[in-house]
């Protein structure tokens, strides 16, 4: 480390000092290719053969004879003449100049750790923002006109997000507002946490999603489909206001985070009852395995997650739209299936996940079980999964995130670009994918009668940058509705996102 007594070095006298050594050795080489029997210092003898020999010459104009000498003499350094300092090394002792240099460098980097450490004290942050703009049309036949009312299109913002995160040492913090939802601005991730605890390891305290199923945790921006599956909206709990923590094996194969929260939280993190309305929430994750030396383009993962809940003012409700929203809109996509309310001391969520990633093809299904635990009559046991499958043509993967257990963003090999150079068009492809989901969602048990819904959605999604990304949905919306019966719905999405 530097004392505060030793003068700063700059990098300008660090590079002429290097600059320096490298004439010297270059000089050195070429006085070594050109006298080859020529011996160094350190090794000369008492040879009295001269260092070199010139050619005779004719004629009375001879050269007199070089001094007889054994020692390679020294080249000067041409800009040797403008250095002022006194203390610098001989000029034949080669050692001390890079003895010179490596005591610069070690100063410099002594000095660059300082900074850093230095750096660490003040708060870092950055900004992050996301835009999704959606189009949809709907196409109806008789029975889903009579259940669900007919739905007109529409286009939407679906989000406009504006967030701001940093750290400091070992302490973290987020604030993430959202301009499309309701509430206009709606509060995301505001929270503040604390890194490396023991035992605990990542705290946070604040408004921040539980820790409860693989594709409610995976970011939207980073989601295969412009909506997530059918039960993720009755069944995922979203962001409350709560405190959790979270933490990884050392060789990041396995994950796990629990945490407590106020169950029924508003867009603003804002919750107030008579009852508790808690809730425990916890997740684990183990890779069963995941290919180092590809970066992880080959991988098996398995999760489970488990939460009991007490419902608002112990009136419990499961509702949900088929894969489609309308951003904030007023009338949005009416709910498809929808239990009503009925009085409930508590339920559970059980999540099973599984995820394979091989290559550019992917496939990962979850299953949900929700027992309810009924104040006024017999206890509904409410069920739903989904199963999605991919393929990336461009050959790219779908990357994981091994601290979170998660997956990751997709990153095109090349960007998308278009450009004449002369009289030839050079192009870029980005990333294309195609993809399929089937998703069902079954809310009739026990004298409930909410209705059964399966949705078939086909995408495309092109990836034109790491953070510009279309995408094209179409969704077939297959209802059983109690007092209707069967019907179908036609859906067809196309969303452009920015992100960074």
């Amino acid at each position: 480390m530097l004392r505060a007594d030793e003068p700063a070095v700059s990098r300008s006298e660090v590079e002429q000092l290097r600059q320096r050594l490298e004439r010297r050795e270059a000089e050195l080489r070429e006085l070594r290719e050109r006298f080859p029997n020529a011996v160094a210092p350190e090794t000369a003898s008492a040879s009295r053969e001269p260092l070199l020999r010139l050619p005779a010459t004719t004629g009375v104009d001879r050269l007199p004879p070089p001094e007889r000498t054994n020692v390679l003499p020294t080249p000067i350094p041409a800009d040797a003449s403008k250095s002022n300092d006194a203390s610098a090394p001989t000029k034949n002792d080669d050692s001390a100049w890079r003895k010179t240099i490596s005591a610069t460098v070690e100063k410099l980097k002594a000095a660059e750790d300082k900074r850093k450490a230095d750096a660490e004290k003040v708060p870092g942050s950055r900004i992050t923002a996301e835009l999704q703009a959606d189009n949809y049309y709907f196409g109806q036949d008789a029975n889903s006109v009579a259940s669900v009312g007919e739905i007109a299109d529409g286009s939407a913002f679906r989000r406009a997000r504006v967030g701001w995160f940093g750290t400091q040492e070992v302490t973290e913090w987020r604030l993430e507002m959202d301009f499309a939802l309701q509430g206009r601005p709606s509060f995301l991730d505001v929270f503040a946490g604390i890194n490396e605890l023991p035992v605990l390891n990542k705290l946070r305290i604040g408004h921040f999603f539980e820790p409860f199923s693989l594709e409610r945790l995976t970011p939207n921006r980073y989601v295969t489909f412009m909506e997530r599956s059918l039960p993720d909206q009755p069944f995922a709990p979203a962001r409350n206001l709560g405190i959790a923590s979270q933490d990884w094996s050392e060789d990041e194969m396995m994950t796990w985070a629990y945490g407590a929260f106020a169950a029924n939280s508003n867009a603003f993190g804002d919750q107030q009852s008579d009852s508790d309305e808690t809730a425990f929430t916890a997740r684990v994750t183990r890779l069963l395995w995941y290919d180092e030396p590809s970066n992880g383009r080959y991988w098996f993962h398995l999760g489970f997650g488990y939460s009991i809940r007490e419902p608002n003012g112990n009136i419990a409700q499961f509702q949900s739209q088929p894969e489609a929203r309308l951003g904030s809109n007023t009338p949005n996509v009416p709910f498809f299936v929808n239990t009503g309310t009925f009085p409930a001391h508590y339920f559970q969520l059980y999540d099973i996940e599984a995820a394979w990633v091989n290559g550019p093809f992917s496939l990962y299904t979850e299953f949900f079980f929700v027992p309810v635990d009924r104040s006024d009559g017999p206890n509904p046991f409410f069920n739903a999964w989904y199963v999605t499958a991919s393929y990336i043509l461009t050959g790219e993967h779908r990357p994981y995130r091994r601290q979170w257990g998660t997956f990751d963003r997709v990153e095109p090999f090349e960007h998308f670009f278009r450009f004449r150079a002369g009289d030839r068009v050079k192009m870029g492809m980005g990333a294309w994918e195609i993809a399929m989901r089937v998703s069902h969602l079954d809310l009739t048990s026990n004298g409930i009668e909410g209705g059964r819904l399966t949705d078939l959605t086909v995408g495309l999604n092109w990836y034109m940058t790491t953070y510009l990304r279309f995408t094209s949905n179409y969704i077939h919306a297959f209802l059983d509705n109690p007092t209707f019966g069967n019907s179908g719905t036609d859906i067809f999405g196309m969303r452009i996102q920015y992100d960074f």
